[in-house]
């Protein structure tokens, strides 16, 4: 049989302090035990509660940040950064954006089909079709303020009057004062934005 040590411990009967979940700690120099409702552990969820502030002196690791609240972000990592899981997301920066190398790029999409729906995350469109094409434009509110669309016809011939490409508006909206506007001609564009109520505007 091996041998154990001793082990000697004061106030072996002294209760848990703070409510039910409470994580124990020393609250005084004479080492009182206390809890408190600020610093729970839920065993049920198995997860730690902390309100207040923490300061993290050293490194935070984790596998999934779920982030509610931030007032301050400071990102200063290698690699490639992704923000956002899905094409409905909406990311919002109050200030200026300043891009200190590299490039801005929209997002684009070409299409070789005859009808299309322009959704309100497209911002560049290529159309290949050299056949007739309509087009509709997603709603200016759902669109926002200030969102812009290129439309562009990427074919190699001269698109005629009877294969244009017809652009438009949602029900009850309006491309400058019309409803529909076309486009024929070599390699022709348009280029739109959104006053994010009920009409886009050519410039």
């Amino acid at each position: 049989m091996g041998k154990f040590g001793w082990a000697h411990i004061t106030d072996s009967n002294k209760v848990a302090q703070g409510p039910d979940g409470a994580v124990q700690f020393a609250s005084s120099s004479n080492g009182t035990i206390s809890g408190s409702s600020n610093f729970l552990f839920n065993h049920n969820a198995n997860a730690l509660i902390i309100t207040g502030s923490m300061d993290i002196s050293g490194t935070l690791r984790a596998n999934i940040f779920d982030v509610k609240q931030t007032t301050k972000t400071e990102i200063d990592v290698s690699g490639s950064t992704n923000f956002g899981d899905d094409s409905g997301d909406v990311h919002n920066f109050t200030g200026s954006l300043y891009i200190m190398s590299g490039g801005l790029s929209q997002y684009y999409s070409a299409s070789a089909e005859t009808t299309i729906s322009v959704q309100s995350y497209n911002s560049i469109i290529g159309l290949q079709s050299a056949n007739y094409v309509s087009l509709t434009l997603p709603s200016a509110s759902v669109a926002g303020p200030g969102k812009i669309l290129i439309i562009k016809d990427e074919t190699d011939g001269t698109r005629s009057d009877a294969n244009h490409i017809a652009i438009s508006a949602s029900t009850g909206e309006k491309i400058d004062h019309q409803t529909t506007y076309n486009l024929s001609g070599d390699n022709p564009a348009l280029t739109i934005y959104s006053n994010g109520v009920d009409k886009w505007f050519i410039y």
